[in-house]
């Protein structure tokens, strides 16, 4: 009996020491990946998954190192591609191992469905985890099945899909937004204020929207000091990732200024946008576009 209370003792400290190590290592890999260091990260997580091939979290976080270095320019396309399938390969592997992993498959139906066939698209490969999706989390599948349909410019489905989405959750404002979105592609420029502004009404941090009223207000020549108003009131805060860049912002301002005849406000825009973000053609066009009026 004695002995096999030692024995227990003994398993239940290795079982303690190899957990401890995992975490270990799995925060270890976190902070290369922090650090920019992705491909250091990369190489310790492929002999982790080597060593254990049934650990969910490595392979996500592997999945997540093998993204960002797809999306590092200095990798060029060859290798961005390599890395891109690897990381769809690891997603799979996650959802293999954890079936309601939604984010996995959140990921993996939007890189299958957005890319061209020669770049790994397919679309009958993404409507199959959106359906999984869909039987998982119903209010995120109809969310995405949005997403898709938006990005096909199939305007009039989305629209249809937006307002049965609202029906059962109404206080979702980022479909609010979207609505928004597809009235300013359709140019029924009066309803997409009404959206935005009704988005912002409820949140008063909702910064995508405020940039959308001023970007509505370039493309329809109407509510100019809106516009205006939005977007200083944009440009006090930074942007997070999905949102437009502080230059893109100075140069909708620009915009503004130049159709309501404010020229040297205009051109201080143009000029504080190409500071910002030297290589946007869009921006140095305008500026020699705005002095030759002048």
């Amino acid at each position: 009996m004695r002995d096999k209370l030692i024995v227990l003792i003994i398993i239940g400290l290795i079982m303690l020491l190899t957990n401890l190590h995992s975490q270990s290592s799995l925060e270890k890999a976190k902070e290369l990946l922090e650090n920019n260091e992705d491909e250091q990260a990369v190489q310790m997580l492929e002999e982790f998954v080597e060593e254990n091939e049934n650990n969910v979290e490595y392979y996500k976080l592997l999945a997540t190192a093998y993204l960002k270095l797809s999306q590092n320019p200095e990798n060029g396309m060859i290798k961005a591609l390599k890395y891109f399938k690897k990381c769809k390969k690891s997603f799979h592997r996650t959802i293999e191992l954890d079936p309601d992993d939604i984010e996995a498959r959140k990921f993996l139906a939007e890189s299958y469905y957005y890319p061209p066939k020669i770049a790994g698209g397919n679309k009958k490969k993404a409507l199959e985890q959106l359906e999984e999706i869909k039987i998982r989390d119903p209010q995120k599948g109809k969310k995405i099945s949005i997403e898709f349909l938006m990005f096909d410019e199939d305007y009039e489905q989305a629209i249809q899909k937006c307002n049965e989405y609202l029906s059962q959750y109404s206080t979702d404002l980022k479909i609010y937004h979207y609505l928004g979105m597809i009235y300013q592609q359709k140019e029924d420029f009066q309803k997409a204020f009404e959206t935005f502004e009704t988005v912002i009404a409820t949140d008063s941090t909702a910064l995508n929207s405020f940039y959308q009223i001023g970007r509505t207000a370039v493309f329809s020549g109407e509510n100019l000091e809106r516009g205006v108003e939005c977007l200083k009131i944009y440009l006090q805060y930074e942007p997070g990732e999905d949102s437009p860049p502080i230059d893109a912002a100075h140069w909708r301002l620009g915009m503004i200024y130049e159709k309501q005849g404010k020229l040297d406000l205009a051109k201080a825009e143009y000029e504080e946008a190409i500071k910002l973000n030297p290589k946007e053609k869009d921006y140095k066009k305008a500026l020699k576009k705005l002095k030759k009026k002048k």
